[in-house]
């Protein structure tokens, strides 16, 4: 069956960073819509994750992020399925190269899922945990002293193990996406400095 997805991937990252001489700490977040519609089984998601920073010097930021990701499927019936998220998310970001106005990054997240949600049903699904590590490269390019915008790539490399299955650990480098995919799935995010 072939899915087909409009992912209005509004990933709007307001992500407010510190730029100024004695500004160290950043905030921001990061807003997710989705919708697919597949031969009458309709899915739709809705994410948040706001997240904070410290920059520790001219290379390096460390901070993290907390969210909560939810997504239901509606069957032809009229039934209904959910996934709920609720993540939290460490990192630390590289910046590895600074032009003028642009700047590419690498970001190593951490990150923790604690998955619930209900069966067609009505059932309540069994919870489980997931803990990974995931690489990802990101440019940011500064419009203005205050304001920049930001893309975050989908990982490079990537690992992760759940709690309900130690014996299945998934590693993936580049996740099998094409440069079309690849470009599609970016984050794109808007940052106000302070």
């Amino acid at each position: 069956m072939k899915r087909l997805s409009l992912i209005a991937l509004l990933s709007v990252a307001l992500s407010v960073m510190a730029i100024g001489q004695d500004t160290k700490m950043w905030i921001g977040g990061s807003l997710q819509f989705s919708n697919t519609n597949d031969d009458g089984v309709k899915t739709s998601g809705f994410g948040i994750m706001p997240d904070f920073g410290y920059v520790v010097n001219s290379n390096f930021t460390v901070g993290g992020g907390i969210g909560f990701f939810t997504s239901s499927t509606k069957n032809s019936a009229g039934d209904k399925d959910t996934d709920n998220t609720f993540s939290l998310k460490p990192f630390v970001r590289y910046t590895a190269i600074r032009l003028e106005k642009i700047s590419f990054f690498a970001q190593a997240d951490l990150p923790l899922n604690f998955y619930s949600g209900t069966n067609f049903d009505g059932s309540s699904k069994d919870g489980y945990n997931t803990v990974g590590i995931n690489i990802l490269p990101g440019i940011s390019y500064s419009i203005n002293e205050k304001w920049a915008a930001s893309l975050k790539m989908p990982s490079i490399l990537s690992f992760y193990t759940s709690s309900n299955d130690y014996t299945r650990v998934s590693f993936g480098v580049n996740n099998g996406y094409t440069i079309q995919n690849y470009l599609l799935n970016s984050t794109i995010g808007f940052i106000y400095k302070f």
